[in-house]
């Protein structure tokens, strides 16, 4: 009797031990796998690279051009895709190089993720994806980390239309301006010279276009800051998040754009473009679509801007130039 009675506490206590291991257990693996339904959450999607550095240094213009181009997919059943885009040998203008890689993967913890199937590094640190490869140049093996965001990142988002005062002086090549059969002597006479736009907007009110000998057509145009979509735009590439200073200098096409984050007006495009005189009212610009002036009088010059927004509808823009007497 003294036997059994000494055994029941015993049991019990073993009983009670087991039960709050358990417990316990299950508490643990029930909160990793809340961390991993996370990682994985934040994992899954498109993904697009933002920056590019070769030991610590960002990778040139030319180079980041096609780079920035690079994307990555993460799906829900483990597997992804990524690929990189960069200029084919001899090229300069096309990015016809293409290197995909694909694999599996697998979430092991808040983000901790381990990848098959790839001969470099990857990390999920915060809210990028960093890919360390190994590249040689010449003799010396250098690190490049390819930095990229998910593509619904807000880094990532454009100005709204209604936001929209930047005019676009890269429209595609047409031949509808070649063909000029007026003789605009008298009116040239009146538009040369330099033009303030008709403004009281911070930055907007600096902007100028300048009519020059030889059919010059100067156009300076000026935003009270930017952001990560038009640094690619440019192809500028810098860090995650966005550095507090920023200043960087791009020629692009007839465009030269100056980003400087310490100045009044952080955004500054000097486009550098030929004009005709279409009539005597009517001035365009050759090889620029959807850009014309009108002169209203000899102090007075519209500027139309007509684009396409990204819902596929047509937009149109007006801005009044008026004579600098300067």
């Amino acid at each position: 009797m003294i036997q059994i009675k000494t055994f029941k506490p015993l049991l019990f206590l073993l009983f009670t031990i087991a039960l709050f291991a358990c417990s316990s257990n299950n508490d643990s693996n029930g909160e990793d796998s809340e961390e991993i339904r996370a990682t994985k959450e934040k994992l899954v999607g498109d993904w697009k690279l933002v920056s590019s550095t070769i030991d610590n240094k960002n990778v040139s213009s030319s180079e980041f051009k096609c780079l920035k181009n690079s994307t990555a997919t993460f799906n829900q059943d483990g597997t992804y895709e990524l690929t990189f885009l960069k200029l084919g040998s001899g090229s300069t203008d096309l990015c016809s190089k293409t290197s995909t890689q694909s694999g599996t993967y697998m979430v092991t913890g808040l983000n901790k993720v381990t990848f098959f199937n790839f001969n470099s590094e990857i990390k999920l640190i915060d809210d990028t994806l960093q890919i360390t490869s190994k590249i040689t140049n010449g003799e010396e093996e250098q690190d490049q980390v390819d930095v990229f965001i998910r593509k619904d990142n807000t880094e990532l988002e454009e100005e709204s239309e209604e936001e929209r005062d930047e005019v676009e002086t890269d429209g595609e090549e047409t031949d509808d301006n070649d063909d000029n059969t007026f003789y605009g002597t008298e009116v040239i006479q009146k538009i040369l010279g330099k033009w303030k736009i008709d403004s009281d907007q911070d930055c907007l009110q600096k902007n100028t276009i300048e009519f020059k000998p030889q059919s010059v057509f100067e156009f300076i145009q000026h935003k009270k800051s930017f952001n990560r979509s038009d640094l690619l735009d440019y192809n500028v590439s810098v860090s995650y998040p966005l550095p507090e200073s920023i200043k960087a200098t791009v020629t692009k096409g007839n465009n030269m754009v100056v980003f400087d984050t310490s100045a009044e007006c952080q955004f500054t495009k000097t486009s550098t473009l030929e004009y005709i005189v279409k009539d005597e009212k009517t001035i365009v610009l050759r090889n620029i679509s959807g850009l014309k002036m009108l002169l209203e009088d000899d102090q007075t010059i519209k500027l139309i801007y007509t684009f396409i927004d990204s819902d596929s509808n047509e937009q149109v823009r007006e801005f009044i130039y008026k004579k600098d007497k300067k």
